[in-house]
């Protein structure tokens, strides 16, 4: 495990259980592949890393704290789809600061993960951002990088 400085973030999509329950099963993992890419596609570009899928959120981190912001918000605005009077979008959350990096699980299957308070502190980020309007809400130390 090492040590390292950098801005982490959760994007989630909004009402996706109700959409499982409203569509099916099929159509719903074809908007979430849709969904994944567009996310997706905006992290890459500001130079970020997705770190994994945990259901319908991504866990994706940036060493540098402005591009995190960047994404967060093209993220937010990037996917939205009306199903059934149900809107599917992200809301994403983003803190900065001192995280643990390295491979952690099974000696069969490790896999590479962020953890700490910074990874606590965005997790718990997100409840606001599902009722923000911008649907991003940044921690105090990574407002100082919009």
């Amino acid at each position: 495990m090492k040590k390292e400085n950098m801005a982490v973030g959760f994007a989630d999509l909004t009402n996706f259980a109700k959409i499982v329950d409203t569509v099916g099963s099929e159509k719903t993992i074809e908007f979430l592949q849709e969904a994944f890419k567009i996310a997706g596609d905006s992290i890459i570009k500001f130079g970020g890393q997705i770190r994994k899928y945990i259901g319908d959120t991504i866990l994706f981190t940036f060493t540098d704290p402005h591009q995190a912001v960047c994404a967060a918000k093209e993220i937010a605005s990037g996917y939205r789809r009306e199903i059934n009077s149900l809107t599917l979008r992200f809301h994403v959350a983003v803190a900065t600061g001192e995280v643990f990096v390295g491979k952690i699980g099974h000696p069969s299957y490790l896999v590479e993960d962020v953890m700490g308070e910074i990874v606590n502190r965005a997790a718990m980020l997100m409840k606001e951002a599902a009722k923000s309007e911008s649907g991003v809400v940044l921690c105090h130390e990574t407002k100082n990088y919009e």
